[in-house]
Parts: structure tokens; C-alpha cells; sequence
């Protein structure tokens, strides 16, 4: 189940701007779930470096490793 949008659109602009989290005094992570799909959605359409990643136990490592594989031979 995602969220839902009233404006999809708006959602799928490729326009990024500039978030200040500066104000935050907790903003140098946040940990979040994202499905396998997803996140090599993002990493094959350059949305998402894979050096900005941080694997938090074995399994996610080594699925995040085939991941990488696969779209090397993509």
C-alpha cells in the first residue's frame, strides 16, 4: 500500500530542490524501509548513489549486492 497523492504529477517532476535540515539537530541519518524494486528503480535511473547507502544487517547487504550485480548486466 503507498501513499496517496492528490497531485501525482507534481510528484513525478524531475525537478530537485534544496531541502535545509540545518534546523535539525538529528538530521545526519534517517532510516527508512524501501522495497528491493524500488530502490533499483532508483539506483538504475541515477536517482539514488549506491555510496550513500548504509546496509544495516547481512541479509539487506547481500541483497543489495545482487541488486547491484543484476544491473551491472543490465
Amino acid at each position: 500500500m503507498g501513499m496517496p497523492f492528490l497531485h501525482p504529477e507534481r510528484i513525478q517532476s524531475n525537478h530537485c530542490h534544496h531541502v535545509s535540515w540545518q534546523d535539525q539537530t538529528d538530521a545526519e541519518q534517517v532510516a527508512i524501509s524501501v522495497s528491493a524494486e524500488c530502490l533499483g528503480r532508483l539506483i538504475h535511473n541515477r536517482r539514488l548513489h549506491v555510496e550513500d547507502l548504509t546496509c544495516l544487517d547481512a541479509p539487506s547487504k547481500h541483497r543489495v549486492r545482487q541488486l547491484l550485480l543484476a544491473l551491472l548486466r543490465y
